[in-house]
């Protein structure tokens, strides 16, 4: 009887184990799966957004170009959920003296920028990767989807858009990655899935040297981050067939625009509750790059005799720049610009060439997983000059105004 006790109680304690996971998961009240050894935690949130714009946007849920004249279009109110997401974090099985191994599993449904019925725009992976760890020598090697190397930093805006077009490029794309600490200092590089070419003959790849600095006097866990990046891929369509191969051969043939981005970031506590932070970039064909470029798709430029001149691309410089404050009683407020500008002169047919916005917002945190926010934000596209008839035609700016009120209820 006393073995059959003891065994019920075993069978219980496995039960336990396998729903919520270690007891020191469960003393850290994180919900925690364990499967085969690998333990699962869930986490995301859930997010509703209330937007106000005073003119066109074009039908979107965010406004990244401005259309021209759209302050003369009537104002529009837009309700979505697309930005809830669900996220997995793996980690184990573990074994004393061995690699740690983990992975992340994350999506939302903000597939595109369209607006939907039921509120969703479709459901998309964000990040799904696993990785190795050699804690003993500071080496990684990620793959999957993950977040990029270049510009990783992400500007405190409300805005769904996160600034694309407009002075942000990081994203998200599948790569392998190989990461090396050395000290404070952190070196990267990543070959990565090239989205430009539908069939592309090369990967892209990236590299980052990101060093922490201790800023003891904003408290003990603040660093100083600064990160240098870039990016370069050759965006050259694989040949179908063999007259496709030949054709690569012959002299008059012109390789695509490359694409490629030089990115400073900074991150930067000035006191335990003030951070500034800002990303600086100058680069080429951007538009795979969080819609950089002011999302312009590159054509190799023309000579005089009208044949195509071959490394031509669409070249611009931005980026953006922010303050984050906490405030007491759960209050915090943010404010900041972000801007890109293209080199007129090498894209001369009628598109955006300027593309700013200045946004600011307040946030409340309701409880430790809950908060409020309302942000506004004055957006503003400048067009180059149209060419009719052989002669420069003013094309007008687009101007919008937007105030958004947004709803987060996280779980982890």
């Amino acid at each position: 009887m006393k073995i059959q006790n003891k065994t019920a109680k075993l069978a219980k304690l496995s039960v336990a184990a396998l729903l919520v996971g270690t007891s020191m998961a469960a003393a850290e009240d994180i919900p925690v799966v364990n499967v085969g050894g690998t333990k699962i935690s869930l986490y995301g949130f859930l997010q509703a957004n209330a937007v106000y714009e005073d003119g066109n946007n074009g039908g979107k849920n965010w406004t990244e170009i401005i259309p021209s004249k759209a302050e003369d279009g009537e104002g529009r109110f837009l309700f979505n959920v697309n930005q809830t997401r669900i996220g997995f974090n793996l980690a184990g099985p573990q074994k004393e003296g061995a690699p740690e191994i983990s992975g992340k599993f994350e999506s939302d449904f903000s597939n595109n920028n369209d607006r939907a019925g039921n509120g969703v725009g479709g459901f998309r992976i964000r990040q799904s990767y696993g990785q190795v760890k050699f804690k003993d020598i500071g080496f990684t090697l990620l793959m999957g989807q993950a977040s990029d190397l270049i510009a990783p930093l992400s500007a405190p805006t409300l805005n769904q858009g996160g600034l694309k077009s407009q002075g942000s490029l990081g994203t998200r794309r599948p790569q392998l990655r190989l990461t090396q600490a050395i000290g404070p200092v952190e070196i990267a590089v990543a070959a990565t899935e090239d989205k430009a070419p539908a069939s592309p003959a090369f990967p892209a790849f990236q590299g980052s040297v990101k060093g922490k600095i201790p800023a003891v006097w904003a408290g003990e866990k603040q660093n100083i981050e600064i990160i240098l990046s870039g990016h370069y891929a050759f965006e050259e369509l694989a040949a179908n067939d063999s007259a496709g191969v030949a054709a690569k051969d012959e002299d008059d043939w012109v390789a695509p625009p490359t694409s490629w981005s030089g990115v400073a970031s900074l991150s930067l506590p000035v006191i335990s509750i003030i951070n500034l932070s800002g990303e600086l970039f100058y680069g080429q064909n951007l538009k795979q790059y969080n819609n950089g470029s002011i999302n312009i798709t590159s054509t190799p430029a023309d000579r005089e005799d009208g044949t195509p001149r071959e490394g031509a691309g669409v070249q611009s410089m931005g980026g953006w720049g922010a303050a984050t404050v906490k405030l007491p009683l759960g209050f915090s407020i943010a404010g900041g610009m972000g801007l890109e500008a293209i080199d007129e002169n090498r894209e001369k047919k009628k598109s955006p060439n300027k593309n700013t916005v200045i946004f600011g917002n307040l946030k409340y945190n309701i409880a430790e997983t809950m908060y409020i926010g309302f942000e506004y934000a004055n957006l503003k596209t400048d067009y180059a000059d149209e060419i009719k008839d052989g002669k420069a035609e003013k094309v007008d700016s687009g101007k919008l105004n937007r105030f958004e009120l947004v709803l987060n209820y996280a779980f982890k």
